[in-house]
């Protein structure tokens, strides 16, 4: 016959559970809203704390490096300052496990058996119990989490059990529970990630010149929409006797030489302007701001002394220079983009003229 005291028990363990799943869906609705990691672990640790009745909480990350770092921590601020920001390593998890007692996908490691020697360590100020099932300050338990294919991406790791005593089988479950929700929001986190970086990929693919990673045509096209009625000016770069480079030393030399001219321009630019690739050896800035027609001839002046620096070659020093042109004004970017082409070409055009007169 079941006593009283055994319905109370059982009652107590039935409610203890309905609040440990109510906690967990909560975390649950927090992994699939929120594409932050951090905070996303931190509702982790603090629905540990709250459903699987331990005091402390602790997540530790797998980091681009390969290390494990705390990222998470549910106790006290004092245990947040010690232990938030600490690193391990993937074998000292391993040897660690190796000394557990598995219990289901958690591992507990009794106070028998020592730490590696270089990890950072959290010992609670509790008294060392008497009874065999009572917690000892030294005594952990981890979860560890997987990602689908069986990468170790990070640990939870909980202390101060309420009642000082080893947790039961309803406490275990609940944490592994939890445990395999931090591993789903580290594996949203982690692919999230990655979509954005594939995304900022293709973005730079296309709006950059692939050989110089200068813009192209089409982020010029988007920046000078931006600034529209703004008063610009334009910059028209064309490149002398770089045909002779190409002709010489063929396309390797050439493409060399487009890279460190397109570097050399990319220095002296201002970073509120844009520099961009819109031909094989052409190129166009963009000047917005302030004083834009004197801002325009510096940086004319100075692409100047900068393109006519020879470059260095496999077929020896090259000395490239370039006919530059320029515009300003609040008119639209083609007109002005027209009015700098067309002073580009009579630079070159006595460019020309000087280069045949030396000649003779």
């Amino acid at each position: 016959m079941t006593s009283i005291e055994d319905l109370s028990s059982q009652l107590s363990d039935a409610l203890a559970q309905l609040e440990g799943l109510r906690t967990l869906h909560e975390v649950s609705k927090a992994v699939h809203a929120s594409l932050d990691l951090t905070r996303t672990m931190d509702a982790v640790v603090h629905g540990v704390t709250k459903a699987s009745g331990f005091e402390v909480a602790v997540v530790n990350l797998l980091q681009l490096d390969g290390d494990f770092a705390v990222v998470s921590v549910e106790g006290t601020e004092e245990i947040r300052r010690e232990l938030l920001g600490t690193t391990s390593t993937l074998e000292q998890w391993q040897e660690l496990f190796g000394k557990g007692e598995q219990w289901g996908s958690l591992f507990f490691i009794d106070h028998k058996h020592e730490m590696p020697g270089t990890m950072t360590v959290w010992t609670p100020d509790i008294p060392v119990p008497d009874e065999p099932e009572g917690w000892h300050p030294e005594d952990c338990l981890f979860a560890p989490l997987y990602a689908p294919d069986g990468e170790l991406v990070g640990v939870l790791s909980v202390d101060l059990p309420t009642g000082g005593r080893r947790p039961g089988l309803v406490q275990r479950e609940m944490l592994e529970l939890f445990a395999q929700h931090a591993a789903i929001a580290v594996q949203h986190a982690r692919l999230h990630h990655e979509l954005e970086e594939k995304r900022a990929q293709l973005h730079h693919a296309a709006t950059h010149d692939p050989l110089t990673g200068l813009a192209n045509r089409t982020l010029l096209r988007m920046f000078t929409e931006e600034v529209r009625g703004a008063e610009m000016g334009v910059l028209v770069i064309d490149l002398d006797d770089f045909k002779m480079i190409n002709d010489l030393g063929g396309h390797d030399s050439g493409d060399l030489v487009l890279r460190v001219l397109a570097e050399r321009m990319r220095k002296i630019v201002r970073p509120g302007d844009l520099l961009a690739r819109t031909g094989g050896d052409e190129f166009v800035v963009v000047v917005t701001g302030e004083d834009v027609a004197s801002a325009l001839n510096n940086l004319a002046d100075r692409m100047h002394v900068a393109l006519a620096a020879p470059v260095e070659t496999r077929i020896g020093p090259r000395q490239v220079g370039a006919s530059i042109g320029h515009a300003y004004g609040s008119g639209d970017f083609a007109q002005l983009s027209a009015a700098a082409d067309a002073d580009m070409y009579r630079t070159k055009q006595r460019h020309r003229r000087v280069t045949s007169a030396n000649y003779r």
